[in-house]
Parts: structure tokens; C-alpha cells; sequence
């Protein structure tokens, strides 16, 4: 199916950009689902560098607790590094972790 075939869902603005997530259809679920951007497969930054991400993706070795009593999260949505712009549920923010962030408009990690 391509980009016209497919159903707008809902367009987010984060960060400056805008990001357009579709609805695609699984035939084996016999229903639609919002299909997000895959940051892992193709990163996205924000001009100062750091990569957005989606709330469900899975969590990086940099993963950081929201407080002492919080267990180690397994996605992105419950890392303290992840930005949300607008509330705190948004499906789409930003890594705010400096050990993922990269160079502005050079597009190579930063080293430390």
C-alpha cells in the first residue's frame, strides 16, 4: 500500500517538525493500526541533535529511570530521557540523552 492509498491518522508536530502517521491495515488482526515512524531504522534529529523517538520503541543501553523507585524501563515511553512536547502522553518526543546525541547537521554521533 502506498502513501496515497493509505489513511491520514493524525499528523504530530514535535520539535519543530511534523510528523505524519498513517493508518495501515493487518490482515491478520482484521483491523487498522497507526503506523509510526521507525526512528530505529531512519533517526531523525531535532537541530541540536537529538534523535526522536517513539514512546513504544524499545529502550537504548542509556535508559534512565524516572526515580528511585521505578523499575528499569523496556521502551522509550518510560525513559526519563524522553521529551514530550505537548502532554505526557504523546506517542512521539524526543531523546533528551546526551550519549545519543549528535552533531548538528553533521549526522555523526557525538563522541565523548
Amino acid at each position: 500500500m502506498n502513501q496515497e492509498e493509505k489513511h491520514l491518522h493524525k499528523l504530530y508536530q514535535v520539535g519543530g517538525r511534523s510528523f505524519a502517521v498513517y493508518l495501515e491495515y493487518d490482515e491478520q488482526m482484521g483491523e487498522s493500526y497507526p503506523a509510526y515512524p521507525d526512528f530505529e531504522a531512519s533517526p531523525v534529529y531535532t537541530e541540536e541533535g537529538y534523535p526522536f523517538a517513539t514512546a513504544v520503541q524499545e529502550s537504548c543501553p542509556h535508559v534512565k529511570v524516572k526515580s528511585l523507585k521505578a523499575t528499569m524501563p523496556s521502551d522509550c515511553g518510560d525513559c526519563a530521557w524522553l521529551y514530550r512536547e505537548h502532554t505526557p502522553y504523546d506517542p512521539i518526543g524526543i531523546c533528551m540523552c546526551d550519549a545519543r546525541r549528535c552533531k548538528p547537521n553533521a549526522g555523526e554521533e557525538q563522541k565523548e
